[in-house]
């Protein structure tokens, strides 16, 4: 996978793309903690969560995705950022199958993020409930000509989000994808749009 990405290497942790066996893995989870919470400052608290963190990721990890995770400002908030390319355009169900989930209980959030190498990428922010556990997560498309590149940031406890999310947009926001030609469809986006707008939520307000 041919995806460039640049981060701030205080709040991202990429993920070896190689699969490691678990004893590799625990080792270099362990050593990239503490060499990031002693970069950060952080307590020996916060080596810890990440390394489990870490450890959680990296059992994810395969040659068709990207993988990070991204650290909150005070280190107490960790959440997994998924990038994959899809070598095809994705069909209206399957943008809608990975845009939402059944197990949401609030209103979705929709945005657009513009970037220069992917385009305008559409997002999606659920609240989440499963098996009686609360949890956010942020899921972005963005289209191309014949490739669409999705990303998921999450899960994340819900407070958690605004902790995580500006850094996970900025690493899309200055991604670039070799041989990536952005698909300008902008009666989708407000389609996409359109299609989780909250009752009251594009009403005109008189102040």
């Amino acid at each position: 996978m041919d995806l460039a990405l640049s981060y701030a290497p205080d709040r991202i942790i990429p993920i070896p793309g190689e699969r490691l066996s678990p004893q590799e893995q625990v080792t270099w989870a362990r050593q990239t903690a503490e060499d990031f919470a002693r970069d950060a400052g952080a307590h020996s608290t916060v080596a810890a969560q990440i390394e489990t963190a870490l450890l959680a990721v990296a059992a994810q990890a395969d040659y068709d995705r990207r993988l990070l995770l991204v650290v909150g400002v005070d280190g107490g908030v960790v959440a997994p950022l998924m990038i994959s390319v899809i070598t095809h355009e994705l069909s209206r169900q399957e943008q809608a199958d990975f845009l939402w989930s059944s197990t949401a209980i609030l209103p979705v959030t929709p945005r657009l993020t513009e970037t220069d190498a992917l385009g305008t990428g559409f997002s999606s922010t659920l609240a989440q409930r499963e098996n009686g556990l609360d949890f956010a997560t942020r899921r972005w498309i963005f289209f191309g000509e014949g490739t669409t590149v999705c990303a998921m940031l999450g899960p994340v406890v819900p407070y958690g989000m605004a902790f995580v999310e500006p850094f996970a947009e900025a690493v899309l926001t200055t991604a670039s994808l070799s041989d990536f030609v952005p698909r300008s469809d902008p009666e989708r986006l407000e389609e996409l749009v359109s299609a989780v707008v909250r009752p009251g939520d594009d009403w005109v307000l008189n102040v």
